[in-house]
């Protein structure tokens, strides 16, 4: 009862003493959060002193919440902003306001309310986004009416745990993971929104089908049909209950006819409940019991999509972060960034990129070196494909996809989830 009065304390103090920013704080604010350049959002938000409340400081701040994984948190600031602010805004905050409020249940695990949010963007707001987002916002809404009903997922950890990994004949990395008395391996990808599962090796443990069929947006930009299923499992003594997993058919994660086969793929939700792993020596998954407490913020979730801060030239650039990505590369948004340059120093290629729905053809620059920083790290990268065109919408705010040509230069990586940091070390 003490928390909950204390908390309702902050909010009536919030809600009954109005200030104003600065205009020059008040641009470079609002300038960050429409580029969704949210690590420089963070900076400017850090920077200001400010001890009463302001609608477009509780949006900021509700979104970094939303960004940095502190879902309850930003939730509780959207509530107030729609119950008492609403006003202040036009159509397309107020949509984001809600967008958010999808999302932040969603990570809590409270499928009807994100679903009930989702439904008002598609619905009420659809005016606000682009054809394609409305789309892929409706394939997320199939999702979250799958799992509807669904049982929370429970982690079982105690203790630190060290699990041995190895990369498969693609070169990703495998964690082992027992379903009943088996034991397989699963691609360990950070890049995936959402743990994944082969329809053959889910019917054989018995996965049951949730709801009617869902569609997921590929790679390539392609519509995939497939179902929602929850299952427990085990990754070395770690138990983890009611995961949510989408089931693909065996032709979807087959490749170079059967050559190569992904059984399926631990994503971002299983991660981000186990609050901190350590990728260490290439072959080791370690998993602590207690996450290590930073306040350098250079991880970001954008919906379900991690996000790496990354500093070219001095310029801080968000990055898709994707341990699943063999190469780092560089989207359009790079290429229109530097495109003067890009055009007198670098040379044109065209290159097949490929993931769970086949390969697509794209035209491309090649650069031949870059020093890219992250983390606490600077590093050489050389060869990076610069890509001329957008493959999926959630992709124009980023400027490249960081892959393992970085991450394979450091012995030790540090993902926390708990309080959004990476790091690097050898």
């Amino acid at each position: 009862m003490k928390k909950l009065f204390l908390i309702s304390a902050i909010i009536l103090l919030l809600t009954n003493c109005t200030q104003k920013l600065s205009k020059e704080q008040t641009a470079q604010l609002w300038k960050a959060y429409n580029e969704q350049n949210y690590f420089r959002l963070n900076k400017l938000v850090n920077k200001i002193d400010f001890k009463g409340t302001n609608p477009d400081f509780m949006l900021f701040k509700a979104k970094l919440g939303y960004v940095f994984n502190r879902p309850g948190e930003s939730d509780s600031l959207i509530n107030i902003l729609l119950d008492k602010y609403s006003s202040n805004f036009n159509d397309t905050i107020i949509a984001d306001l809600h967008l958010m409020k999808a999302v932040n249940n969603e990570r809590l695990q409270n499928y009807k309310d994100a679903l009930a949010e989702g439904k008002l963007v598609t619905e009420k707001y659809r005016h606000c986004f682009d054809s394609t987002f409305i789309a892929e916002t409706g394939y997320d809404n199939e999702v979250r009416e799958a799992l509807a009903n669904v049982p929370k997922m429970e982690i079982n950890h105690s203790g630190e745990e060290k699990i041995s990994m190895k990369r498969d004949m693609a070169g990703l990395l495998n964690v082992p993971v027992s379903l009943g008395n088996d034991s397989l391996e699963f691609v360990f990808d950070t890049g995936a929104n959402i743990s994944v599962i082969m329809e053959s090796v889910a019917q054989k443990f018995g996965f049951k089908p949730l709801g009617k069929k869902v569609h997921i947006m590929a790679f390539t930009g392609k519509r995939l049909e497939a179902y929602m299923s929850i299952g427990n499992l085990k990754m070395g003594k770690i138990g983890i209950n009611n995961a949510v997993f989408i089931v693909f058919p065996d032709s979807v994660l087959s490749f170079a006819n059967g050559a190569y086969v992904i059984k399926g793929i631990i994503g971002f939700p299983v991660m981000n409940a186990l609050k901190e792993i350590i990728l260490k020596d290439d072959k080791y998954l370690i998993i602590p019991e207690k996450p290590e407490m930073t306040n350098d913020k250079n991880f970001a979730l954008d919906q379900a999509t991690p996000v790496i801060l990354v500093n070219y030239k001095n310029d801080t650039l968000p990055f898709h972060f994707d341990t699943g990505a063999d190469r780092t590369a560089l989207y359009i948004t790079f290429f229109d960034k530097y495109k003067e340059e890009v055009e007198k120093t670098c040379r044109k290629k065209t290159v097949m990129l490929g993931g769970a729905g086949g390969v697509t053809k794209v035209e491309t620059y090649v650069l031949d070196k870059a020093m890219l920083t992250a983390g606490n790290v600077t590093t050489p990268l050389d060869t990076l494909n610069i890509l001329t065109k957008s493959l999926l919408s959630n992709q124009a705010h980023l400027y490249g996809n960081f892959g393992q040509d970085f991450i394979k230069k450091y012995k030790e990586m540090k993902i926390n989830f708990a309080y959004m940091n990476i790091c690097f070390s050898n």
